[in-house]
């Protein structure tokens, strides 16, 4: 995670990684100073889940700069978004009681509903996900206090909409969401005429290709490493640009 500052120094910067893998990584990285975010979701279910029973136990484990949680909460979703509210209003009102910032990342996906309306998931991004992303930030906003949110790229007339909803005192970050290069650079762009955007979270695009290649003998691991540093450090250098334009 990048947070714009022109000082340009670590304290831009934030490392997120969950505990099964990045145990070791959390404990070097506080010791480096680095921000550190810890996920409690529960991965690769549609339905937010938290990853493990004791999850208070877990956080308090590693005291993180930020708790993060994936949410995906379209509207029309009403019945599983019922049970995800009481499990959000939860984590929501542990983090306040123990001063633990919360960094909400939010995706609406479209229902089945959603494309037939919009006729393609292409469709429903340009088309109707700024609507949907506006509708469930005011729901979640009356059960979660998020002192960041990350959220999907959209254009400026739809950014400007989505903003005006998000509470003052919360700032935003952008998301991959593990689309190509030219995509992400497109939605940083337009991100970074915003103020109260401060910065980017970016993971797949930047590595996936380059672990997939490493895993196939296609290149060493150095150059994996190489490939990853040269990329996120590609998109710093973008953001930066942008945010100095202002």
């Amino acid at each position: 995670m990048v947070v714009y500052n022109k000082s340009r120094t670590k304290d831009n910067l934030a490392i997120l990684v969950d505990e099964e893998y990045g145990d070791r990584i959390l404990s070097r990285a506080k010791k480096l100073g680095i921000k550190r975010c810890l996920p409690v979701e529960k991965s690769g279910v549609s339905e937010f889940k938290f990853d493990y029973l004791f999850w208070k136990r877990h956080i308090r484990k590693y005291c993180p700069d930020y708790v993060k949680v994936l949410v995906r909460y379209n509207p029309l979703n009403k019945d599983i978004n019922k049970r995800q509210l009481v499990r959000l209003e939860k984590l929501s009102r542990f983090c306040q009681k123990n001063k633990y910032r919360l960094m909400l990342e939010l995706l609406v996906p479209a229902t089945e509903k959603d494309l037939k309306l919009a006729g393609s998931k292409r469709k429903y991004d340009a088309v109707l996900r700024a609507k949907r992303t506006v509708v469930a930030i005011k729901q979640l906003r009356k059960r979660v206090k998020a002192s960041v949110w990350k959220l999907e790229g959209f254009n400026k007339s739809n950014w400007k909409k989505v903003i005006g909803v998000v509470s003052n005192d919360a700032s935003i970050i952008v998301l991959g969401r593990g689309e190509d290069e030219v995509m992400v650079q497109k939605w940083l762009t337009t991100a970074a005429e915003f103020e109260q955007i401060v910065g980017f979270a970016v993971g797949r695009t930047n590595f996936l290709l380059a672990l997939k290649d490493y895993v196939s003998g296609k290149i060493s691991r150095q150059e994996a490493i190489d490939t990853i540093v040269n990329n996120y450090q590609s998109f710093i250098n973008l953001w930066n640009r942008q945010k100095n334009k202002k």
